[in-house]
């Protein structure tokens, strides 16, 4: 039955842009099934070995500039840049895991805002290379098996997007579902018990957090060719980027995978409805975000249980 449901939901999302022909409406679904992997990522941490990572927007910076500074200075294909990016991301949430989780709560959070925020400045100090807040200009998408990835075909971008995030999101569901995922949810819900039955709370968290990580470079590295530039502001890469993400998983629904890709929908066409009113946005989403938590700790999940 769950399966029925999450071919619907795919069903949906594969036929909804072939009824949109005007750009601004492609780029905001493109946004939104963005924001909603980003989510899904994010609730592999949080929802499933209770991490919280408020520098994620940092990593996400990390994949993004890899991808563009390694096609712009090396040639690199931008396609094989999604690895490039993803690789890197992943060795920095190893050797951030490394330090970060031997701590919990707040201490967690505080380190890895400390090495997202360490990653955005250095990306915009680094002006000879990345060319800091002047903006760096990314190459588009090479075409690839005879489709036009020009930036005026945002059709292909949006469905080579859906067909990266289902793969992202079919590996963590898989995960989840296997003896890490066991051993994750084990973590989550009572670390202490966990170890006295032999778990390495440490083991699995870094590998919780380095295979997120991962993912989260490959999306990243899409952003930045799909975006075509760069630069490493507070907005774009900064805190309240990770507080979006953080109010997609958790509207959502911790621990679903699949109900931030349905909150992202809603998070963007709030955004777009309320473009007007500028940075008071970030104070409506922290908002909404603490009802979400006081009152539906489980997000949509609460009030719409047959989507997952």
């Amino acid at each position: 039955m769950r399966a029925a449901k999450l071919a619907v939901l795919l069903g949906a999302l594969v036929l909804a842009p072939l009824f949109v022909s005007d750009h601004f409406i492609l780029s905001i679904l493109i946004a939104a099934l963005m924001f909603g992997v980003f989510g899904a990522i994010y609730d592999l941490m949080v929802g499933y070995c209770g991490l919280t990572n408020f520098g994620y927007a940092g990593f996400i910076a990390a994949g993004s500039y890899a991808s563009a500074l390694g096609a712009s200075f090396m040639g690199v294909n931008p396609w094989v840049g999604l690895l490039v990016g993803g690789i890197l991301c992943m060795a920095l949430g190893f050797f951030t895991g490394l330090i970060a989780l031997r701590v919990k709560g707040l201490y967690l959070g505080l380190l890895t805002w400390f090495v997202g925020e360490t990653i955005r400045l250095t990306i915009a100090n680094s002006t000879e290379i990345t060319r800091g807040m002047l903006g760096l200009t990314v190459m588009p998408f090479p075409d690839l098996l005879g489709i036009d990835f020009s930036r005026a075909n945002l059709h292909a971008y949006y469905y080579a997007l859906l067909v990266i995030g289902t793969a992202i999101v079919l590996a963590c569901w898989w995960l989840v579902n296997s003896n890490a995922g066991r051993a994750f949810k084990a973590i989550r819900d009572d670390e202490l018990a966990a170890e006295s039955l032999g778990l390495s709370a440490t083991k699995y968290k870094l590998i919780n957090f380095s295979i997120a990580s991962f993912f989260t470079g490959i999306v990243g590295a899409f952003y930045a060719h799909y975006i075509g530039i760069l630069s490493p502001s507070p907005t774009e890469f900064g805190v309240s980027r990770t507080i979006e993400v953080l109010t997609v998983t958790y509207l959502g629904g911790r621990g679903t995978l699949f109900g931030p890709i349905f909150s992202g929908f809603l998070i963007v066409g709030f955004q777009e409805a309320l473009r007007g009113i500028g940075a008071w946005r970030l104070i409506l989403f922290g908002a909404l975000l603490i009802s979400v938590m006081l009152f539906f700790p489980r997000g949509l999940a609460t009030l719409k249980k047959w989507l997952w």
